[in-house]
């Protein structure tokens, strides 16, 4: 997996974010510094990730992204995505090597990030997550990073050919963890719990407004 983008990457979206902005962080004293994690986070637009990327790589962690696989397809963002240490996984499917990749990066200690919504909120409401981030969390043992996003959605909103100025925040709350369970299988109802209690994580770090029904 390539990932020398990652760092220039994230240095050209600060620059952007500087004219496009402001661009403020709340906790990165929350950030691990060593060991692997799940970055959990709501998704309201194409640019979260780099946004929030880039946010992580100020107290030098790298972080990959779990994306959708057509995004490996598009023209020049695909391969940028894929020497930035972004993975790839097909939505609806269960896909199993997307779940063992996610494993192997946590079991080296690496970070991954996830959006339970699976895909943007158009209204910037939290929606209905999926059980991967928890069955992840579950199965590696690994810290959760809750991670709110807030103004990104506004700087390019429908219709628009060109970006606009939004202020732009990103909020990260404290590491926590589910009940491990390495082996075995997982019960539906504490699978649901732990996406619940997920959820509730980011929602604590946004306005009221965008908690939905995990306000």
């Amino acid at each position: 997996m390539r990932t020398w983008f990652f760092g220039p990457g994230s240095w050209i979206t600060r620059v952007t974010m500087w004219f496009l902005g402001p661009l403020r962080a709340h906790g990165l004293k929350h950030i691990p510094r060593e060991g692997a994690f799940i970055l959990v986070s709501n998704h309201i637009s194409l640019l979260d990730p780099m946004i929030i990327g880039s946010t992580a790589d100020q107290t030098g962690r790298l972080v990959h992204f779990m994306a959708k696989e057509e995004l490996r397809h598009w023209p020049l963002i695909g391969w940028l995505a894929t020497q930035a240490g972004v993975y790839f996984v097909r939505r609806g499917e269960g896909d199993r090597a997307a779940q063992r990749l996610s494993l192997d990066l946590l079991a080296r200690g690496e970070a991954i990030a996830v959006f339970l919504e699976g895909t943007r909120s158009r209204d910037g409401v939290l929606g209905e997550p999926r059980d991967g981030a928890a069955l992840l969390a579950m199965r590696s043992g690994v810290r959760l990073l809750p991670v709110s996003i807030t103004g990104s959605n506004r700087l390019f909103p429908k219709g628009a050919r060109l970006p606009r100025r939004s202020r732009v925040t990103v909020r990260i709350g404290e590491p926590f963890q589910l009940t491990p369970q390495a082996s075995g299988r997982i019960d539906r109802q504490e699978l649901a719990n732990g996406t619940d209690r997920i959820m509730r994580a980011i929602a604590a770090l946004l306005p009221a407004a965008q908690r939905g029904r995990f306000g």
